[in-house]
Formats: C-alpha cells, sequence, structure tokens
C-alpha cells in the first residue's frame, strides 16, 4: 500500500470512529443506522442493546404499559447519558401521556431528555411530545395518577408547558405557535397583561410568522379596551393605533388589515377627543383660556381630519371672539371662577435678608479660625 492509500486509509478509519452511533426505528424494531458506529455504553453489547430495546417496543406495541415501563427503565438506567437513555426517555414519555400521566412525561422523562441529549438525532420528538402535553392540558383532558385515578383539570399548567417549548428551542417549528396558543389560553382566562406579553413577543422575535397578524389584531383590541373612554388616559389608545398601522402597513393582504383603516380613526378620534374634553373643561369650569387652547391645539394635532378637530377649531375661534367663557349659573350664584395669573405674575419675592432671589435661605460662610481648624 503507497503512502497516499495509507492516509486516505487512516482517515477514513477516523471519521469512523468518530461517527456516532445511531438507532432508528424501521416497522416493528430497532436497527443500528448503516454507516454509525457499533459502540455503545459497557458491559452492555450493541446485539444485547438492541434486543432489550425491541422487546420494550413490543410490550408498547401491545399496550402492556406496565411491563414496557419497566424495560424502558432498565435502559434508561444502564444507558445513562447515551442514545439508549434518549430512546428509552421518549418511549416513557409516549407512555405516559397515553395514560394520561401528563407530570411525569413531563418532569421524569422529557426534563430529564433536554437535560443530556440536546444533540439526540431525533431530538425534535421530545419538542413534539412537550407540545403534545401543553396542548391535552390546554383543551382541558384530566390527568390520571398511576395512570388510572382521575385528578383535578389544570389549564393554565398548559402555559408552563408551552414556555418550556419556546425555551428549549427558539428557533424551532412550534415556538411562535406555542406563544399564539399561550396568548389565547391567557385571554381566555382573562389574564391580560400575560396574554400581551405573549403577543409582544411573538411581534418582536418571530415577525415573519403566519400568526404575527393575528398577534397584532390581538394587541390593538386588548390595548384598546384598557381605555375607558376619552376622559381616561389615551396611552393605551394609542398603541392601539400603532399596531393596527403596522398590520396595515406589514400586512396587508391579510383580511384584518383591511378593517385597520376604519379602526386607526376611531381610536385617533378618541385620544383627539380627551385633548377637547380637558379644553373645554379649562374653558368653561375654569376659566383658563391659554390651557384651553393648548389643549384645543393638540387635539387637532392627533387627528387633524377628525370630529373632535372640528369642534377644538369652533372652541379655538370661540375663545379668540371672546377671552370670556360663557356665566354659568355656578358662576351667577358663586362669582366667576378666577382666572390665573400670567407666568410673569409669579416671581418670586425677596422676604427679609436672610431669603435669596429665588426664596431659599441664604446660606453663612463663617471664616475658619484656629479653634475650628482640624
Amino acid at each position: 500500500m503507497n503512502l497516499k492509500n495509507k492516509f486516505f486509509s487512516i482517515l477514513a478509519l477516523a471519521l469512523t470512529l468518530n461517527c456516532q452511533a445511531e438507532l432508528i426505528h424501521t416497522g416493528p424494531r430497532w436497527t443500528l443506522k448503516e454507516g454509525t458506529t457499533s459502540v455503545v455504553i459497557a458491559p452492555t453489547t450493541l446485539p444485547e442493546l438492541l434486543n432489550q430495546i425491541n422487546e420494550a417496543q413490543a410490550a408498547t406495541d401491545a399496550k402492556d404499559y406496565s411491563k414496557a415501563l419497566s424495560l424502558w427503565n432498565k435502559i434508561a438506567e444502564t444507558q445513562f447519558g447515551h442514545e439508549g437513555e434518549a430512546i428509552a426517555l421518549i418511549a416513557r414519555a409516549k407512555i405516559h401521556i397515553a395514560r394520561n400521566q401528563f407530570e411525569p412525561a413531563e418532569r421524569e422523562d422529557l426534563d430529564e431528555f433536554f437535560k443530556r441529549h440536546t444533540n439526540y438525532v431525533n431530538f425534535q420528538d421530545a419538542i413534539d411530545l412537550d407540545f403534545i402535553i401543553a396542548s391535552r392540558l390546554a383543551e382541558g383532558a384530566r390527568p390520571q395518577l398511576g395512570g388510572w385515578f382521575p385528578w383535578f383539570k389544570d389549564r393554565l399548567h398548559a402555559v408552563a408547558v408551552y414556555e418550556k417549548v419556546v425555551k428549549v428551542a427558539p428557533n424551532g417549528l412550534l415556538a411562535d405557535i406555542a406563544l399564539i396558543r399561550i396568548a389565547r389560553l391567557n385571554a381566555d382566562q382573562g389574564r391580560t397583561t400575560e396574554s400581551l406579553e405573549a403577543l409582544e413577543r411573538i411581534v418582536s422575535d418571530y415577525p415573519n410568522s403566519k400568526y404575527a397578524p393575528e398577534a397584532l389584531e390581538k394587541l390593538a383590541k386588548l390595548r384598546s379596551e384598557e381605555s375607558l373612554g376619552p376622559d381616561w388616559d389615551q396611552a393605551s389608545t394609542i398603541d392601539s393605533a400603532d399596531h393596527w398601522k403596522t398590520l396595515a402597513d406589514q400586512y396587508p393582504n391579510d383580511p384584518r388589515a383591511k378593517i385597520a383603516a376604519e379602526q386607526i380613526k376611531i381610536l385617533r378620534d378618541r385620544a383627539a377627543r380627551a385633548r377637547l374634553n380637558l379644553g373645554k373643561f379649562y374653558w368653561y369650569s375654569r376659566n383658563n383660556p391659554e390651557a384651553a387652547k393648548l389643549m384645543a391645539n393638540a387635539c387637532r394635532s392627533i387627528s387633524p381630519e377628525s370630529a373632535a378637530a372640528v369642534e377644538a377649531q369652533s372652541l379655538l375661534k370661540e375663545i379668540e371672539k371672546n377671552p370670556s367663557p360663557p356665566t354659568t349659573l355656578a358662576d351667577k350664584l358663586l362669582g366667576a371662577y378666577p382666572r390665573p395669573t400670567s407666568s410673569t405674575d409669579n416671581k418670586p419675592v425677596t422676604v427679609g435678608d436672610e431669603l435669596d432671589a429665588l426664596g431659599f435661605r441664604r446660606e453663612t460662610i463663617n471664616p475658619a479660625t484656629e479653634n475650628s481648624r482640624p
């Protein structure tokens, strides 16, 4: 053998030895995938391990779950940290799910799998099982202790399991689906804050998700509902209008975008009317034309084309025409509300030599003496 052939032979041998063992499930039996190493953890040999796995698989297929769990437990123990354990943990999780034993499947099987087998070739299988558990819980499936004793439903626990799906595989196929289901479930349970948080994560972390338009629509509606009307704070109203605008701009072909323009118009009118109402309050109830004009102009700036802006323009004309507001019944009985003085009339007055020009006490500096020096 020449040097060149010898080099390639050694390289091929090294690659073969570094190749990870991979067991595949074909039909009813497990076999070693061609081209992978046959090395398994001692003292078990590959044929012995395959016999154990196939025996456990046969019991699982026959729905003899007690025997199957016993066999899978033995494999998981002897193959701790290796591929055999990964296979056993996933198999155990499937059995526990079939028996509605959701907590053992989640905590004892899949959580242990995620600790040691992130490089397992069928890693997605474990993600899928966690997603199935979350879905079953969200649908209201009743857990069964020991696989037979009915226990209490816990739909909200599905949120924690969905969160695991996102945490373990944030770039996986199920991450955005898990988040939208978290948002929907929290909304159904009246947990608006938690639902908003999940929706925000979809919009920010998964802008290309097919659920992004739904997330924007739900964000807009939930934020709009937080405002009780134009007499209250309008920060959530403005946020809602912004979400509708983002939906219309980024997803113009989505059916939800068709109602965005009308919703934006309604929301901006509400936000503008909040300023208009303040302007009317300052004008009619507080005899403060300057503050009234400031609020009326703010109304026009927020939504120039709105009905509120038209009313604000009428209010401004009224103030310009007559700087004194109409006399009300309260004004006739109690007298007009005193008009605030202008800022030029509010200069601080110096009282005594101990106060400075701003009205603060002067600080006197005593010269250091021999007795006061350290």
